[in-house]
């Protein structure tokens, strides 16, 4: 069986309020615990690449991804990502050669799903 590498690079599905005036940052990754949540059997292991908000992705950040995606022993990769730069950072992927990329963000924050 492979196992899925999960990427992390922040965005909605990782914002936590950060003060009374409701501002968001991104926090600690939420995927491993939605995924104990579900009861998930499969292999997977979590990476956390970075904690940004899309729009403060850079090249720089974007070449990271593309280098630990590239350098990943598995075929099948899933990458939580901000969805306003999405499209730039599958751009970016779209030339990795012999794996399914897919990317997922989120219209909320993880941490209201029991709110």
């Amino acid at each position: 069986m492979q196992k899925l590498t999960i990427f992390t690079t922040g965005g909605t599905i990782d914002k936590t309020y950060f003060d009374a005036r409701s501002d968001y940052k991104v926090g600690d990754s939420q995927v491993d615990a939605i995924l104990k949540e579900a009861e998930v059997t499969f292999d997977y292991e979590v990476k956390a690449l970075c904690r940004k908000d899309s729009l403060d992705l850079t090249d720089d950040d974007r070449t990271m991804i593309y280098d630990a995606v590239t350098a990943c022993a598995s075929e099948h990769i899933l990458i939580t990502h901000g969805t306003d730069t999405m499209t730039d950072t599958a751009e970016r992927l779209r030339r990795v050669p012999g794996k399914t990329i897919v990317l997922t963000g989120a219209l909320a924050p993880a941490k209201f799903r029991a709110s």
